[in-house]
């Protein structure tokens, strides 16, 4: 294509120009870059008249389709200004492009607002910053000079009148596919927030819960918001939470649990500055179950949850299905011997005054001082699944080095029955490995009389150690509760955590109810325990009634009138047992103290048993515990009296029961409009006589808190503690103490941390 000067712009003339010869000059060829920079500016300036008009041209063709009530025209008259502003977005929305609220004009007097512009979000130009000269990743630019815009005045009238509208866009428009990534378009609706925060809840990221509501409305665009702004929303709610500070949150948090829970327990300990010293709380369902398995408690402090590494402690018990069941938490402060004293006051005030038989502890000196102080009368061992866990951290060489270490170890921490044969396999494994100068065992050793199951056998511990070993509880605890959780996810997750172990109890009584041991043959003894153990510990009675059939009677001699000693030996091993019967009353006792180290009748003495016809256990050898039954009367009072004399702990059972009636009644009745309109009915009726009588009952009967829970400190002095703020504006240390939805403030000395 010919080009000549006149048909071009003066900048190209002088392009050329430049390159033409001068006279007695020979002419020089045009170099190819100069020569194309015609062509391109050519180009460019058509292709920018095509793309103008094909902007024009698609922009007329959406607003074609735009109903003529929803497009702004001049005259148009709103109540408010986030009514216009709302109309306008509705509108961008439609078209395809984002909006954004611009300048305005404020009455001096009144600060109204008497004049507001909307207008495109890609008008004028970013401000230019001279930083953005060394950045090595520069945002793009989304800003084009657009020129579309709302302006809207105030009149006398009072309303809003919309004085000009430009329609005109100069940039490409987005499609009716892409009009949900606009950002004045992304809207996050209540119920997808509510949604949001109940996934999270759940452990489900925000990427996850956006792709589930997706499928519900079948594809990604149609969700009107993109991942960022979930993640933002759940940020914000998160910060949210955490505005109040730490000690803040935790009684925002406990204040909620009462709420839904009139039962929840919780003490709490702050400073002057509100920093938590030590906190413990309980949950009704924590509080029932203590009842019925108390009788053996797990003090565990091996987790860590934030960056300060608190300790996070738990008491652990184990319910009829040798599952861990949880009685309390508590988030300490440190690890010293007022921390402790308090802490075991505090739970054992919670649960009514009721001791443990048994507490299993960690091997320290500060928390075994403050359970000789509390719990005199309690038999307190160390833990063994606590000492395997140290051990994996004082022989980590060994247990990295050896492969069968672990196996040997904890060989010697549960097998073994006999002393003499505990001291040869111990002496074994020091040799086999070459670990007889390692200090940490040499004091573990010294200690053995507190840990070993060999000379703690007449002991009840309800098997606990073994549980830990199989669950691993600490490990699933571990999976949700990091250091790197706020306050707020943390306790998210571990309330999870506690729902998930009540859930897999539910599941567990449902198959009891649902299924029969199945029985290779007819033995009386198995079908008799088959109806009233659990499965776990059927499956365990059953071991014992076959290891029965590798004993045998060696001798006996009658040692009264009616006590027998016999001696039983097991096919395969060099130890004999001592069995003694008593034909009085069918007792009987095996110098193993399988009964009464674990709670179920040992192979020993079961073939004692069979030997004297006695096809059924004795009554006396049935611990409720481990029965179907053991929740199913009501819980024995927790200082000797019934369940009656605990107010506290009977509000909890009642409100047990009618949560468990009135969520059925709720679930039935939201199927349809005339059951719903028929509960509801009654649901107000009902509310009302409620309310009618609890204002005629006298404060000591509708009081719920049980004086137990009031902490002991050495100064006397308390305050009402009656909402979050007050909390705040405390002058002295105080310790916080609730139940059944009231609180008491009590002053208390903070304990010097290490």
């Amino acid at each position: 294509m010919e080009v000549g000067p006149h048909s071009m712009p003066d900048g190209d003339k002088h392009c050329i120009a430049n390159n033409l010869p001068k006279e007695n000059e020979p002419a020089e060829p045009i170099e190819l870059d100069k020569g194309k920079c015609i062509a391109d500016d050519l180009s460019r300036l058509e292709d920018q008249q095509s793309l103008d008009t094909i902007i024009k041209e698609k922009l007329k063709e959406r607003c074609a389709l735009i109903p003529e009530e929803l497009t702004p025209k001049v005259g148009m008259v709103f109540k408010t200004e986030e009514e216009a502003y709302d109309f306008y977005n509705v509108y961008a929305g439609k078209v395809g492009f984002s909006t954004r609220k611009s300048n305005r004009n404020l009455c001096p007097i009144t600060g109204v607002v008497k004049f507001r512009r909307f207008c495109c979000s890609k008008e004028g130009k970013r401000t230019e910053d001279k930083r953005r000269i060394n950045a090595k990743h520069r945002r793009p630019e989304t800003r084009c000079g657009c020129m579309a815009e709302l302006k809207i005045s105030l009149r006398e009238d009072g309303f809003f009148h919309v004085v000009s509208f430009n329609e005109t866009h100069n940039h490409i428009i987005a499609t009716p596919d892409k009009v949900h990534m606009l950002r004045s378009q992304r809207k996050l609706f209540e119920a997808q927030a509510t949604q949001t925060k109940m996934t999270n809840k759940s452990g489900i990221t925000s990427k996850a819960s956006r792709e589930l509501m997706s499928e519900n409305v079948c594809g990604h665009e149609n969700v009107e918001f993109i991942s960022s702004d979930l993640k933002n929303y759940l940020h914000s709610y998160r910060s949210g939470n955490m505005e109040k500070g730490e000690a803040g949150g935790f009684l925002q948090y406990f204040q909620d649990m009462q709420s839904k829970d009139p039962s929840f327990v919780y003490a709490i300990q702050l400073d002057q500055a509100e920093l938590i010293t030590n906190l413990f709380w309980a949950d009704a369902q924590m509080i029932i179950d203590y009842g019925h398995f108390g009788d053996v408690v797990l003090f565990d402090t091996t987790y860590r949850t934030n960056n300060e590494h608190r300790p996070f402690a738990l008491f652990v018990g184990v319910n009829s299905y040798k599952q861990s069941i949880v009685f309390g938490v508590a988030m300490l402060y440190d690890e010293t011997p007022n921390t402790f004293e308090w802490l075991f006051k505090t739970f054992i005030k919670t649960m009514g005054g009721k001791k443990p038989k048994t507490i299993l502890i960690d091997d320290d000196a500060a928390m075994v001082n403050a359970i000789n102080l509390v719990l005199p009368e309690s038999h307190h061992q160390l833990c063994v699944w606590h000492i395997f866990q140290n051990a994996r951290k004082h022989l980590s060489d060994v247990f990295e080095k050896f492969k069968t270490f672990s196996k040997d170890f904890g060989s010697c921490l549960y097998d073994y029955e006999d002393v003499s044969e505990f001291e040869n396999a111990w002496e074994n494994m020091i040799n086999k490995y070459n670990i007889q100068d390692n200090d940490w065992l040499q004091k573990l050793y010294s200690k053995r009389h507190r840990w070993d199951l060999v000379f703690g056998r007449e002991t009840f511990c309800a098997d606990i150690s073994t549980t830990q070993r199989n669950e691993s509880m600490s490990n699933r605890l571990k999976k949700y509760l990091q250091i790197k959780y706020d306050l707020s996810e943390f306790l998210q997750h571990f309330e999870r955590v506690i729902a998930e172990k009540r859930y897999e109890e539910l599941k567990a009584e449902f198959a009891t109810t649902q299924n029969i041991p199945t029985l290779i043959m007819q033995v009386d003894i198995l079908n008799f325990a088959s109806q009233i153990y659990t499965p776990p510990i059927f499956s365990m009675f059953y071991n014992e009634v076959w290891q029965q059939l590798n004993c045998s009677i060696e001798e006996d001699h009658v040692v009264t009138g009616t006590m027998t000693e016999y001696v039983v030996s097991v096919s395969g091993k060099n130890h004999q047992h001592k069995v003694a019967f008593d034909s009085v009353d069918d007792s009987v006792s095996c110098s193993c103290k399988k009964f009464e180290h674990v709670g179920i009748l040992c192979g020993h003495a079961l073939k004692v048993l069979d030997y004297r016809r006695i096809k059924t256990i004795p009554s006396r050898y049935i611990l409720k515990r481990w029965t179907i039954d053991a929740k199913v009367t009501a819980v024995e009072a927790f200082c000797g009296s019934t369940i009656l004399s605990d107010r506290s702990l009977m509000a909890t059972l009642r409100y047990k029961e009618m949560y468990r009636l009135f969520i059925q009644i709720a679930n039935k009745a939201a199927l349809a409009e005339d059951t719903y309109k028929v509960v509801m009915e009654i649901a107000e009726k009902l509310l009302k006589e409620v309310t009618g009588c609890l204002k005629h009952m006298t404060f000591d009967q509708s009081f719920v808190a049980s004086e137990g829970m009031e902490v002991e400190t050495n100064d006397t002095t308390s305050l009402p503690c009656k909402d979050l703020d007050h909390i705040n504006d405390a002058s002295s240390n105080n310790v916080i103490s609730a139940e059944g939805g009231t609180s008491n403030v009590h002053s208390l000395k903070r304990p010097s941390r290490n």
